[in-house]
């Protein structure tokens, strides 16, 4: 790796280790009926909140589109219904239906175990300082873009 640019050894690695973790979530959300890409929407709708798909969006990250299609997607599997805004009728409000709400309530604890997991072997100030550390670099990298 020494004769690697610092940028391409940094971007590999963290890109190699999200698509193990996110292989690992896809492993244990399975049995439960769920896919990593909807732990955002989870997160977003798992107390009762309503919101809008743009707001749902820029809460995950991603655009219109792909947002588009994941609610579709949950929609089609009864993990969430929509309704219209009372105030802009081209906007729906989403929440989570009965059974999406249910699941929700399954994400954070399969996200734990999935962490411990990933930090086998790290000791308690490791784990801190590799979190740190992702943050910063992660703040960072948002101030470029």
């Amino acid at each position: 790796m020494q004769n690697q640019a610092p940028c391409l050894s940094i971007g590999s690695l963290t890109s190699k280790t999200g698509r193990l973790f996110t292989r690992l979530m896809e492993q244990k959300l399975k049995p439960a009926g769920m896919r990593a890409g909807q732990i955002p929407v989870f997160l977003a709708l798992g107390k009762g909140e309503v919101r809008t798909q743009k707001v749902l969006a820029e809460l995950a990250g991603i655009e219109q589109p792909g947002m588009a299609t994941l609610l579709a997607r949950m929609e089609r599997d009864g993990l969430i219904e929509r309704e219209p805004d009372p105030d802009d009728k081209r906007v729906s409000q989403i929440r989570l239906s009965p059974v999406g709400f249910t699941k929700s309530q399954q994400v954070i604890p399969i996200m734990e175990g999935a962490s411990e997991e990933a930090f086998k072997g790290f000791t308690p100030l490791e784990r801190d300082i590799l979190i740190t550390l992702l943050e910063r670099m992660s703040s960072s990298l948002e101030s470029c873009l």
